[in-house]
């Protein structure tokens, strides 16, 4: 599990002797690179398209360029030779190892290939992905038996089932069907009860951000009345299942549902946009706010269209970005060459913002020149 502490570690991480960090975002998708070649030429691909201009554009010394080369073959060596995918969709490596820096990090979801270098991790992407696939609970219950999974970016954990008796119903009719019926909805009731306090104990053990239900239809309004309100507030939807299902189907089926409801979130944030934009009030637009305000630590959410890239610069003295100017405003210190736009997302992450990147098409962010932010105050 990418636990708080190694975000921790990795958001705090500088390179004492100013030597390269390199970042790697690398899809291994079975579906998109069937075979082990296949994603070994996207890293080659991305190594050589990245070792080409960055030299210069960081304005590397030598020995620099000596350290990145190390990195960058560490990185090849162990994709090539140790690297098992199994399920595994997206590989994240961070590494700096002249300064003890080495991380790998597999995750079962769709991964953007990206590679950066730069003097600290580049971990914008690492957190967007964790707060797009946050931990979920997944309770899967029919009549008699419960089944409790964890579903996050690293896949899909089952926890041990609850398993109720609960009597079975006959055809005979009469006074004792009815006695039947009512037993059989009584020891229904109270194995609904046993699966609802399960999931709410573990909750209090490990915690989640979202729940998911998989039940039958009937079942559900006599579950939902027994249901904590701590897993009600976190209850992100609900889909019918077979209580025999495999781990990966119930994971397949609880990300589609996922993902419909961030697609619902997003198209509620865009259509917020453009009236809060109008009005000036809690949202600005365009490059040269957006970085004003993330200079000021003003972003309590950024709001960027994907594939949007431009030329800008950027203040290692005083982490201040800029679009234009060549020397830094805030500490008249020279100013390095960047992607700034890539770099306001790192910055958001390292001052605790929220970053959204949405696919283009949206009328309202293209209005607002591909990219916003919604302010603190």
């Amino acid at each position: 599990m990418v636990t708080d502490s190694t975000l921790d570690a990795l958001r705090d991480f500088s390179s004492a002797g100013q030597n390269p960090v390199v970042s790697l975002y690398l899809d291994v998708d079975g579906s998109r690179f069937p075979n082990r070649s296949d994603y070994e030429a996207e890293l080659s691909f991305l190594i050589s398209n990245t070792r080409k201009d960055t030299g210069a554009r960081m304005g590397l010394t030598r020995d620099q360029l000596s350290q990145l080369d190390a990195e960058l073959k560490a990185i090849s060596d162990f994709v090539t030779l140790e690297f098992e995918r199994n399920s595994v969709r997206g590989l994240l490596i961070f590494s700096c190892r002249s300064d003890g820096l080495w991380r790998v990090i597999p995750l079962d979801i769709e991964v953007t290939s990206e590679l950066f270098v730069d003097f600290k991790p580049h971990i914008a992407p690492l957190i967007e992905l964790l707060d797009r696939h946050q931990e979920t609970c997944v309770l899967l219950t029919n009549k008699e038996t419960a089944r409790i999974f964890n579903v996050g970016p690293e896949g899909i954990v089952e926890h041990p089932e609850i398993l109720d008796e609960v009597t079975g119903l006959h055809g005979q009719g009469g006074w004792k069907q009815d006695k039947l019926q009512r037993r059989h909805q009584q020891e229904v009731a109270e194995h609904l009860k046993n699966a609802a306090a399960a999931t709410l104990g573990y909750f209090k053990r490990e915690g989640f951000e979202r729940f998911v239900v998989a039940i039958a239809d009937g079942l559900w309004p006599e579950l939902e009345k027994v249901l904590h309100p701590y897993l009600l507030e976190r209850l992100a939807g609900r889909f019918t299942c077979d209580i025999r299902a495999q781990a990966r189907e119930v994971f397949a089926r609880t990300n589609d549902l996922l993902a419909e409801r961030r697609l619902d979130e997003d198209r509620e944030l865009l259509e917020s946009l453009g009236p809060e934009l109008s009005a000036g009030r809690i949202f600005v637009g365009g490059l040269d706010d957006v970085l004003a305000v993330l200079n000021q630590r003003r972003v309590d959410l950024l709001l960027i269209e994907k594939g949007y890239r431009e030329s800008g610069r950027y203040c290692y003295s005083c982490d201040t970005l800029a679009y234009g100017e060549e020397t830094c405003p805030s500490c008249m210190m020279a100013m390095d060459d960047i992607d700034v736009v890539d770099e306001a997302r790192e910055l958001a992450v390292r001052q605790g913002s929220r970053v959204v990147t949405v696919p283009p098409g949206h009328a309202s962010l293209a209005q607002a020149g591909q990219i916003a932010a919604r302010l603190r105050y």
